[in-house]
Parts: structure tokens; C-alpha cells; sequence
């Protein structure tokens, strides 16, 4: 069964990569979204959308809990994290239990959907580099324990609220956004596409309209305190990527040890471009019907669709590295 017509959806993050996938899709099948939004840059990109447009960030905890008590559907995308780990990650974690907890102020006892968002790198690679499914341990001392945050997230089941989290690809793309577009930002900021240990580990990849569609079969049907690994693709290395992105910005490749990395990206960034991660989606499809719809690959994507005009933009306006 789909969504009952006219769900009121309430989002954060309804402009961003993801979300912006998310806004149109719930619109074009008679919802109306409700995204959290900083400024007036951020309205327009919502009211261009067809989204209503609710002034707040993460820290206006009333708006959350207010907005998330009239809402239909909860859906939280936004992440305080800004790959910066020189203070650690732990004011990460506080801070979105603070969200979390605002939207259970609303949504206690209502059975009402909150779908939240988390990572498939959480989960411990396999020893002998097959697939993960949900059910895979988290790793021992992770740079970033997001972890902490989903399970926290997931506890909200308690509190008679149908909480799911989407555990997206380390690698959402399409649509010239996402974590390859940093990484070609990074790539003309420094003049080299770093390789970290010869690019060898395998990892996975998902199309954002993929991505916002599982998002909305979870908001439809995810039973409470239940987990999916959003992905496609699990056999793509890290190799392959660099050498796409290199191909298409004309940016030579370099091959560099994790220390060295860490010394030009910092720590977050070199530990991304050196993690296995094969996390299939077999659950997503078999209990949720979810089917992949993009057909074109994340390589492909690169060399011969939306990367090829974002490479031009980012090389005729060449702007700082991201923060790390």
C-alpha cells in the first residue's frame, strides 16, 4: 500500500543532496514537505522546490518537537558533523540526541513515522571481504561512532514512535552532488586526487533518487526499531573513483600512505578513502519492495553524466577545500 494521500511530511535537510530527491519525489505524489531552513537562501531553495519553508536550525528544539507533533511523517536528513574531528565527535553524538529527543517530545505514542539517518561504514567490514547485512557488528574504536547515534535513535521505538534509520552508501551520487563532488572540490583545491594504500578497498555505492525512494518506502512501511542499508553497487574500489575523478577534471593521481593523507585531508578524509564497506540491500528489497531504478553506474556517472559539468564549474571557479 502507498502513503495515504496528503502527508503532511516535516524534514530536515529538505534542500540538501538527499533531501532535495526526498522534497520532490513526496510533492509529486500530492505531500506537502515542511523543511527546517537557516535563512532566507534556504527558503528560496525550498519554496523552489514546492517545499513550505519552517525558520529554525538543529539547536531550535521547539520548532523540531512542534513541527514533528503536527507532522504526518518525520523525516531527518541534516547532521551538525562538519567532517572537522579536531574536538572529537562526542558533542556530535550529544547533539543529535537532543534532536532526537525533541522529535519524540511530539511524536511519543503516536505510531507515526520517523525515518532517521545513519551510514553503512558503521558496520565491521568482513573478514574475508564479502557482503554485510544489518546484522554485522559495529567496529572496534571507529573514528566516528555513529553508531552511538543510530542506536540512540532506534531506542525511540520505546516511546511508540515507528523509528527506522536508512544507513546510506558511503558513496550517494548523481545529480554532480554528494561525496564525490567534495572529493573533486579537494582534488582542485590541493592539484592531486589522492589514493590512500593503492586505492585497493572495494566499497559501496547508491544513486540519490535510489536513496530518497527507500527513504519514503521506510516513512510507508519500516517496522519500528528496524534498519536498511541503502546501496547498489558493493564492488566498485576506491581506485576506480580516483582514477574517474582524475579522468574527468584532468587532475593527476597520487598514491599516498594513510599517515600521508591524514597530513593533507586530516583524519576523516583519509580514513573514508581507505574503508571497506559492501553492505548489501537485500533486506530493503525483500521487506520494504524497495528496486533500484537508475541504471547508471557510479563510474559512469563520473566520466559521462552530471560529474562532467560539475568538474567544469569546480575548475573555472575554484573554491577552499572543504573544512577537515
Amino acid at each position: 500500500m502507498p502513503l495515504p494521500p496528503n502527508q503532511r511530511i516535516f524534514m530536515t535537510g529538505a534542500h540538501g543532496y538527499v533531501g532535495s530527491s526526498i522534497t520532490r519525489m513526496a510533492i509529486a505524489s500530492g505531500h506537502t514537505v515542511r523543511g527546517l531552513s537557516r535563512n532566507p537562501s534556504s527558503d528560496a531553495k525550498l519554496l523552489a522546490l514546492g517545499a513550505v519553508p519552517v525558520r529554525g536550525d538543529l539547536t531550535s528544539l521547539s520548532i523540531l518537537r512542534d513541527e514533528s507533533a503536527a507532522a504526518d511523517i518525520v523525516i531527518h536528513l541534516a547532521d551538525p558533523f562538519n567532517y572537522d574531528l579536531s574536538n572529537g565527535y562526542g558533542h556530535v553524538v550529544q547533539a543529535q540526541a537532543a534532536i532526537a529527543d525533541a522529535f519524540a517530545e511530539g511524536m511519543a505514542g503516536s505510531g507515526k513515522p520517523l525515518v532517521m539517518t545513519s551510514g553503512t561504514l558503521m558496520a565491521k567490514p568482513d573478514a574475508n571481504g564479502a557482503e554485510t547485512d544489518e546484522t554485522a557488528p559495529y567496529p572496534e574504536n571507529a573514528i566516528v561512532p555513529r553508531h552511538l547515534i543510530e542506536q540512540y535513535d532506534l531506542s525511540l521505538a520505546k516511546k511508540g514512535i515507528r523509528v527506522s534509520s536508512i544507513r546510506l552508501a558511503p558513496y550517494v551520487y548523481g545529480r554532480g552532488g554528494s561525496g564525490i563532488r567534495i572529493f573533486m572540490q579537494l582534488a582542485a583545491a590541493k592539484g592531486e586526487l589522492i589514493v590512500v594504500d593503492g586505492g585497493k578497498s572495494v566499497t559501496s555505492t547508491v544513486h540519490v533518487d535510489d536513496a530518497a525512494r527507500l527513504y519514503l518506502l521506510a516513512a510507508e512501511k519500516a517496522p519500528a526499531g528496524s534498519v536498511y542499508n541503502a546501496t547498489n553497487a558493493t564492488d566498485v574500489t576506491n581506485f576506480q573513483l580516483a582514477e574517474a575523478i582524475s579522468e574527468v577534471m584532468n587532475i593527476p593521481l597520487k598514491h599516498h600512505t594513510l599517515a600521508e593523507a591524514s597530513e593533507k585531508l586530516g583524519s576523516f578524509f583519509a580514513t573514508f578513502l581507505n574503508a571497506p564497506c559492501r553492505a548489501s540491500s537485500a533486506k530493503a528489497k525483500r521487506e520494504l519492495g524497495w528496486e533500484i531504478k537508475e541504471k547508471v553506474g557510479v563510474l559512469e556517472e563520473i566520466k559521462q553524466g552530471s560529474y562532467v559539468a560539475a568538474a567544469k564549474e569546480i575548475l573555472s571557479n575554484p573554491s577552499p577545500a572543504p573544512a577537515h
